[in-house]
């Protein structure tokens, strides 16, 4: 058998050694080995690569917290992940006499630099310089600058990664890496060739081929071994928002937690605090909750129920304790369906309590899911109001007498004054009865209008048609030749049933001093958030310096007291009246209505 013997260069990263391969024809060796390509080389290489590629998934152990609180313990924890890959897969070249111990390592200087910066391919670089040194007994120039170059190299890319026009893919960036990992390996393999080859060795083409296996395979591990630190930082960097997210809605939870507590805590206080019963229903009409108030006045357990289906029905609860539970059940069917419906009632208890009741629904958004009863404890006011009525009643019968009595003395009085002017001629006398019959209208007077003043504020008001009221007070004038118009759009108000006498009194004030009124028209003007009630004629108005006076008691030229009663019964309900009309053009009073006290049908 022939057998051939050709001789190439070993190169691991900045070391040349010659190297016989030899191939047979026989068959006694398994694999061809190329002149330029060592088996050996190639199964160091898959070793280291195996061995680097399983440590450097060490590198998913660093915490991820640590990049973002110490830039310098994150670069530091890279150099010690990719210091132990480099110190585990030394002794795989150790076997090999006279073979630097960087070899295919080199690439973990400038990938951990790239990672994390200086700090890391420094601390990465001193591990294999040490072990070069403790492999060989000392540390050759080509090994110095090889690392050196990878430091540099990982440093550049570690700034570079901020530059705008640097690769945003990840692929690129590492490519270029490699790209940058091979031109070092090359350089340096062309300034070992110069140190290290025999003198009968020329440089030519095939040397520089000869390298091109381990510049491919460290270009192809620095993408695969950069590959995957990138896929861990991208799980881990996914973990931590994950996790960051799962915090952050923890606290939301906490906080919110916390919201609700105090608000339950708030809304419970609150609820309890008022002396009014509250019982919150279903629109089934089930009890789904009630206050302390709520169940004294209704018999129910002191402390909710467990189970709220426990609590029963309302009306069940309510009708055994109802004077009248027939008017009640007749006022609270048509609920369901005027669903907004605000209810206000008063119900009569059989232990003689009296409870102001209000419904009002309860809402989420748009949508009613039950309502809120109230139950006001109105009893001692009733009484009270039943006791002041009775005694009112009794003063005003007595007011009613005692005017009457006096009416009847005055009536003798004015019979007396006419038999004595008639019989007795004397001017002296006569300008005294005059005087006296003055006197006697002006008592007249007087107790009339008490007997008007005596009902006011005696009713509770109600809401009453403002033009029809005007209407019914301008009949009274009939006979007067005035013309009356309303353009009130039948607006009502809230006032005192004695509403009919202020406009009674407002024509015939018209009337007596508005000299030649022949219109008087009441119209209604808004005034957001006031509603205006204007009355107006075309008589001669007011003077200026008297448009406050008019509404004192007792200002006037008649009696002094229309003016004033019309303030007092406009006041009961908060109505503010005044005068703003121009002298010689007409009266024009102004009746401010405040918000809630009127109302379009």
């Amino acid at each position: 058998m022939d057998n051939r013997e050709s001789t190439a260069f070993l190169v691991y990263a900045g070391s040349v050694d010659v190297v016989h391969n030899r191939f047979y024809h026989n068959g006694r060796r398994l694999m061809i080995e190329l002149p330029f390509l060592s088996l050996d080389m190639i199964e160091n290489m898959i070793e280291n690569f195996t061995i680097i590629a399983t440590l450097v998934l060490l590198y998913n152990f660093i915490p991820d917290t640590l990049i973002s609180r110490s830039k310098q313990a994150f670069s530091l924890s890279v150099g010690i992940v990719f210091g132990l890959a480099a110190i585990i897969s030394i002794p795989a070249f150790w076997h090999m006499a006279k073979v630097s111990t960087v070899g295919f390592n080199f690439i973990l200087v400038p990938l951990s630099g790239f990672i994390g910066g200086p700090v890391s391919s420094v601390f990465v670089a001193a591990v294999l310089l040490t072990g070069s040194a403790a492999s060989s007994g000392s540390i050759s120039i080509t090994d110095t600058l090889t690392i050196m170059s990878g430091i540099l190299l990982g440093a550049l890319f570690y700034i570079a990664r901020s530059w705008t026009r640097f690769p945003k893919s990840s692929f690129s960036r590492l490519s270029l890496l490699g790209i940058g990992i091979a031109f070092i390996e090359t350089g340096v393999f062309v300034f070992s060739f110069a140190l290290q080859a025999p003198p009968d060795l020329q440089f030519d083409i095939f040397s520089l081929v000869s390298i091109l296996p381990f510049v491919i395979v460290s270009w192809a591990g620095t993408i695969i071994l950069g590959t995957i630190i990138n896929y861990i930082d991208r799980s881990k960097q996914a973990e931590k928002e994950l996790l960051d997210y799962k915090n952050h809605l923890e606290r939301l939870v906490d906080e919110r937690t916390v919201e609700l507590k105090q608000a339950n805590s708030l809304q419970k206080a609150t609820i309890e605090s008022t002396a009014d019963g509250l019982v919150v229903v279903s629109r089934d009409g089930l009890i789904r909750a009630y206050n302390q108030r709520a169940s004294r006045i209704l018999d129910l357990p002191r402390h909710l129920p467990v189970n709220k289906m426990d609590y029963g029905a309302f009306t069940e609860k309510i009708v055994p304790f109802l004077l009248e539970p027939d008017e009640f059940l007749r006022r609270i069917i048509p609920l369901p369906e005027s669903a907004e419906q605000v209810v206000m009632t008063d119900l009569m208890f059989t232990n003689g309590g009296i409870y102001e009741l209000y419904v009002h629904p309860q809402q989420i958004g748009d949508s009613i899911i039950g309502r809120v009863w109230s139950f006001h404890d109105i009893s001692k006011k009733r009484q009270a109001e039943e006791t002041i009525a009775a005694a009112n009643n009794k003063l005003v019968l007595l007011s009613n007498i005692t005017r009457h009595d006096i009416l009847n003395q005055m009536t003798a009085l004015f019979s007396h004054l006419e038999l004595l002017g008639m019989k007795n001629q004397d001017p002296t006398a006569i300008a005294h009865v005059n005087a006296m019959r003055k006197s006697l209208d002006a008592i007249q007077e007087q107790l009339e209008f008490t007997r008007d003043y005596q009902d006011l504020g005696l009713k509770i008001p109600e809401w009453q048609d403002a033009g029809a009221a005007f209407i019914r007070a301008a009949e009274s004038f009939a006979g007067k030749n005035i013309t009356f118009s309303c353009e009130t759009a039948h607006v009502e108000i809230l006032a005192d049933p004695m509403i009919g006498q202020v406009f009674y009194n407002l024509i015939d004030n018209s009337i007596r001093h508005g000299d030649h009124v022949s219109e008087i028209r009441l119209l209604v003007k808004k005034k957001e958030p006031d509603l205006l009630l204007v009355y107006e004629d075309n008589g001669n108005g007011v003077l200026p310096e008297e448009k406050e006076k008019i509404f004192l008691k007792g200002f006037g030229k008649h009696t002094g007291l229309g003016m004033f009663l019309i303030k007092e019964i406009l006041s009961i309900t908060g109505i503010v009246i005044r005068e703003n009309g121009i002298w010689q053009q007409g009266a024009r009073f102004e009746m401010c209505v405040p918000p809630g006290k009127f109302r379009f049908p």
